[in-house]
């Protein structure tokens, strides 16, 4: 299965303006167009029970949108898809530990090697498995079934964590595209 993230660095005159879904949005346009020749305001869009988006009229093309610090991105496939990105910020570890994980991973990611990549990874991880099934946040994070599924995780710059979840293993493309708001 084939999948295709686009995604852009937030421009500095947009940085610090809340203009995060706006350019998610703008990214969706764009990706719709380029990779299925249909346009945005064209489709009528609803969300399921929890809010997850999707398009009415095109049952076939599925999308999800992340963004954190200065990227966004939009994920686009043939079957229901999650993705997550998130900036690396100090945040009490142990605490959100204890609600985004088991019991026996909390101490396991707080001693090792580099706890603040193991912390994200299992930060994007479960936010994209639960973006991916439309729960959103009605499901308890710690009750995640790790082996459904397929997730990877994103090659991101230092200080970034991302990861995709669907349910066959996607081969990803990605599609950088510059985004000026008129």
């Amino acid at each position: 299965m084939n999948g295709i993230i686009y995604y852009t660095k937030i421009r500095d005159e947009y940085d610090n303006k809340n203009m995060e879904h706006m350019i998610g949005e703008k990214l969706l346009e764009i990706g719709l167009k380029k990779e299925f020749e249909k346009k945005l305001a064209f489709e009528p869009r609803a969300t399921g029970e929890h809010g997850k988006p999707f398009f009415t009229l095109l049952p076939k093309i599925h999308y999800n949108i992340s963004h954190s610090g200065k990227y966004v991105m939009c994920l686009f496939a043939g079957e229901e898809v999650g993705i997550d990105i998130q900036i690396h910020k100090k945040v009490n570890y142990e605490r959100i530990l204890e609600r985004m994980v088991p019991a026996d991973m909390v101490r396991e990611i707080l001693e090792s090697d580099d706890m603040e990549k193991a912390f994200f990874a299992q930060w994007v991880l479960r936010e994209a498995y639960i973006k991916w099934t439309g729960e959103g946040l009605s499901r308890d994070l710690r009750t995640i079934p790790m082996d459904k599924g397929s997730y990877m995780m994103l090659e991101m710059e230092p200080g970034y964590s991302g990861a995709v979840w669907s349910k066959d293993r996607l081969e990803l493309r990605f599609e950088y595209e510059e985004i000026i708001l008129k």
